[in-house]
């Protein structure tokens, strides 16, 4: 199978490629900046402004849309701004174009990566941005699945090493979350993808834990001896964050926080994806 990967340079979208190759699939990655990778036939191009998306699609039996920005992901923390503004341009924008490209190519399956929970927190600008994204594939003339997940390990590393600079510490009291490892959500795409799976679906992590409770792992897995405040949160709020990142019922992962901090610990620091 030929298959087309968005947002292939980060963390998501570069074990969706290794998936894919492992099982001896092509895969082809659109980026605005080309690796020297050649396990990979690489398109150079933008989302943002649709450089390169008919090259990329041309020919592909598959897409899997893994490609986003989120200006708070890149920077490990939220600004106030954030939660008002997010851009439209790879999230809405860009798979507009990608999907009109697609559909036009005759590219016979498309997978998009979204977030477990975007209902919850509708007010949020990035969360708004991946709804919109949900309708414009919802509406695609070609068979789609929409693949959510909880958060990612990775992120909340970024989101704790932060705040653990901070002169105090504190973290929402009654909040809780199931996050998960992005390395296994990428099998669980992989495997939708091959199996032909459409409709929704959604994957989170093996437990579910109050983000006080995330913290206290992570600064004793790299030695922080920390006091955490815990901060109130009003009530209707708490039970929205907590809907929106634990997805009872759904598929859930092996690898605990615990387990993935030790790992993380051997391998160094996370790598800072980018958007495609």
């Amino acid at each position: 199978m030929n298959v087309l990967v968005t947002g292939g340079t980060g963390h998501l979208g570069g074990a969706i490629v290794a998936g894919l190759g492992a099982q001896g699939h092509r895969v082809r990655v659109l980026a605005r900046r080309p690796r020297p990778d050649a396990r990979v036939a690489w398109i150079a191009g933008d989302l943002a402004t649709g450089e390169g998306i008919a090259d990329a699609v041309a020919g592909v039996d598959a897409i899997v849309h893994a490609a986003t920005n989120s200006p708070a992901a890149r920077r490990g923390r939220l600004r106030l701004g954030d939660l008002v503004h997010s851009p439209a341009d790879v999230d809405v924008d860009g798979t507009r174009t990608l999907l009109s490209a697609a559909e036009a190519a005759g590219v016979g399956r498309f997978v998009h990566v979204s977030i477990a929970g975007l209902e919850h927190m509708k007010g949020l600008g990035y969360t708004r941005r991946k709804l919109e994204a949900e309708e414009i594939v919802r509406g695609s003339l070609i068979p789609s699945s929409i693949v959510r997940a909880t958060g990612f390990y990775w992120l909340l590393e970024r989101l704790f090493a932060g705040m653990a600079e901070q002169r105090v510490l504190a973290a929402p009291a009654h909040v809780s979350m199931a996050p998960v490892d992005s390395d296994e959500f990428a099998a669980f795409v992989v495997d939708g993808l091959l199996a032909g799976r459409t409709g929704a679906e959604t994957f989170a992590g093996p437990e579910t834990l109050t983000l006080v409770e995330l913290l206290e792992q992570y600064l004793d897995a790299r030695g922080h001896r920390r006091r955490i405040r815990r901060a109130p949160v009003p009530r209707r709020l708490q039970r929205a964050l907590t809907a929106g990142s634990t997805a009872p019922g759904a598929p859930r992962g092996t690898t605990t926080w615990a387990q993935w901090l030790a790992r993380r610990d051997t391998a160094g620091p996370a790598e800072l994806p980018l958007a495609a």
